[in-house]
């Protein structure tokens, strides 16, 4: 692996991570058989290869592409200072240079977007386009030659590099980690070019002009026309929702695509903006880190045992039946804080595990799996004098996600993206609670206007990956669709995409259609983009998805091992991993052969016609989770 071996790159590692914690046909030049992949090409040497790192050497190979492309340092590219950065080879890893600066997205107003590419000596004719997070504006995930490239890709870091794929991101048209601000103009208007590039504008240019760039860039180097094999996507987070977007939007620009957790912009803005809001009712509504601690004991309790064995591991946490107002401690008078639970905090818990609906009952963001709940999903900015402000945390969207929770990014979605910055509205104004009523959720639960619901996909249409109907042309076509999530995801519910899969099947004739194209597989036990956890958090994705699409080797299952990570959520492969576990392919779920260390993933087996992940219990419906129709 690369050496970090300046502050600046140091620095930038370990404050990002902060803040990121959100965190048809074939697209190749010429119709290519489904067949196993031909040797690698010659490897470039270190010293063609630095020759040819320079931004102007860049520029000059840029200029013939006619897509406004300036290779240039860039704010948000520190790690790539004056636009271009040469890394000599080692003993594990190749040479590889990288390269930053802008590109036009949208010519009719020169609206420009920035990128980084990554360029390996060991190029294996192949491209990989990588998507970022939250609401972008920075490479801190997207850069394959940092150590938190594991947070947006699946694998160990420098693996698409040693693997000789050029490499593409962007920051979708702006920079800085903050939810919208970007998106306003000095008079108050808000800049629709700059929301279309973060939508999927950036994207889909990149697409092109990435693959574009290899090509130019290694046909100079070896004096002859190159051509792209095979192009894949990588995402997790935001860059889920970049994956799925892709998926949906402009199939035909990659051959297959990775969506890790995938934020589902529809939804998730009022579940992000209706938790903090629960906490404001009353001075007794917030929820503590120590109180989310005793949760975990009594859910574990509960469901633990209802995949066949007690190992620690939920591997369906809709299956249990869990509901806080019966399962946790209520305070009796006079009893000490910190041990038990007020009604209101009870409350503000059940807005977090179940489903936020519209007034008619109807699910509109399902809500968090019950397993292992954290503190972190019920951070909110600075709490104000007045609980009852119609803003109550202004100046919270500065790209401090790590003590403001995701506020802003509801605030930036519905008050900036939706009500194009209107003064007059307040993204409070659309949250209200409710118990009882129509529909399979009746717990406390967050309640939203289906007029703002409905305004929402409309104008954020773009947008948004999680739409059923977008996965018409994916599934008429040679594209492939790898859908992982965690099943104890502590920011996107996992049941977003697993209600996506569902409706997939009932569109589209049951499971069995749709695994030719799309796969979904779950991570029990693993938090937001396997930052961390007590379950396998890492697998091979790449390698996983190469099999499919070139082979024609669709994954069933998907060994993953667990690796402990560093203070920064980010996993350290140098210390010893934990358990390994089989992922099966959804809806079926791993099963433990009945003898050997339930730690050991050879023990385990993915069961054929297996359909367990679909058992649904009282957790799993107050969370909106829907079964398919078929």
């Amino acid at each position: 692996m690369i050496g970090y071996r300046d502050f600046t790159r140091a620095r930038y590692v370990a404050c990002s991570v902060l803040a990121i914690a959100l965190s048809g046909c074939s697209t190749s030049d010429a119709p290519l058989p489904v067949v196993a992949s031909g040797p690698e090409p010659s490897s470039i040497n270190d010293e063609t290869l630095a020759a040819a790192c320079s931004a102007a050497a860049l520029q000059n190979v840029a200029s013939v592409l006619g897509q406004g492309v300036s290779v240039k340092a860039i704010p948000n590219g520190a790690t790539v200072p004056g636009g271009a950065r040469f890394y000599a080879s080692t003993a594990t890893t190749p040479a590889f240079c990288q390269a930053v600066g802008s590109f036009v997205t949208n010519p009719a107003t020169g609206k420009t977007a920035n990128f980084m590419a990554t360029f390996p000596a060991n190029w294996n004719g192949k491209y990989m386009q990588v998507g970022c997070s939250g609401h972008c504006g920075q490479f801190f995930v997207s850069d394959p030659a940092m150590p938190t490239i594991v947070i947006t890709s699946q694998g160990k870091p420098m693996d698409a590099i040693t693997k000789g794929y050029a490499i593409f991101a962007t920051d979708e048209g702006h920079t800085g980690m903050a939810g919208g601000t970007w998106a306003v103009k000095p008079s108050g208007e808000v800049d629709e070019d700059a929301i279309e590039d973060f939508y999927y504008r950036a994207d889909k240019v990149l697409s092109k002009m990435g693959k574009d760039f290899t090509k130019a860039f290694y046909g100079s180097l070896r004096n002859r026309p190159q051509s792209i094999a095979y192009s894949y996507f990588n995402g997790c987070s935001g860059g889920g929702r970049d994956a799925l977007v892709a998926a949906s939007l402009f199939p035909e620009a990659f051959d297959g695509i990775i969506a890790g957790s995938p934020y589902n912009t529809s939804g998730g803005a009022f579940q992000f903006a209706g938790v903090p809001i629960a906490s404001l009712r009353s001075p007794a509504a917030q929820v503590t880190p120590a109180l989310v601690s005793l949760i975990q004991p009594i859910v574990m309790a509960q469901c633990d045992k209802l995949d066949g064995v007690q190992d620690g591991l939920i591997q369906n946490p809709a299956a249990c039946n869990f509901r806080p107002e019966r399962d946790l401690p209520i305070c009796k008078p006079g009893q000490a804080s910190g041990t038990c639970f007020t009604k209101e905090q009870v409350e503000t818990v059940s807005t977090l595990i179940s489903a936020v609906t519209d007034e008619r009952g109807a699910v509109v963001q399902p809500g968090l799996a019950v397993s292992e709940l954290q503190g972190t999903s019920f951070i909110t900015p600075k709490r104000p004098a007045d609980l009852s402000a119609a803003e109550p945390f202004p100046g919270s969207d500065n790209g401090d996600v790590a003590n403001n929770g995701y506020w802003p990014l509801a605030d930036a979605m519905l008050k900036v993206f939706v009500h194009d910055n209107d003064r007059n509205f307040h993204t409070r104004s659309v949250v209200s609670f409710a118990s009882g009523g129509t529909g399979q959720v009746s717990n406390f639960h967050i309640v939203v206007p289906g007029s703002e619901v409905a305004l929402l996909r409309r104008k954020a249409f773009s947008g948004i990956g999680h739409r059923p109907e977008g996965f018409d042309n994916l599934l008429k076509s040679r594209t492939r669709l790898l859908i992982w999530h965690n099943l104890s995801d502590n920011v996107l519910t996992p049941y977003a995409s697993t209600n996506l899969y569902n409706q997939l099947a009932s569109r589209h004739g049951g499971y069995a259609k749709v695994q030719q194209s799309v796969r979904l597989f779950g991570l029990p036990g693993t938090p937001h983009c396997s930052m961390g956890g007590i379950g396998p958090n890492t697998f091979d994705a790449i390698g996983a998805m190469e099999k499919w699409v070139e082979n024609g080797r669709a994954p069933d299952a998907l060994m993953a091992t667990l690796y402990p990570v560093n203070g920064f959520g980010v996993k350290d492969f140098s210390k010893a991993p934990g358990r390994t576990m089989p992922l099966c392919k959804y809806p079926a779920m791993a099963r433990y052969k009945g003898a050997g260390d339930v730690n050991d993933g050879a023990n385990w087996e993915c069961p054929a016609n297996d359909r367990r992940m679909l058992e649904i219990g009282e957790s799993g419906r107050q969370a909106g989770v829907i079964g398919p129709k078929i």
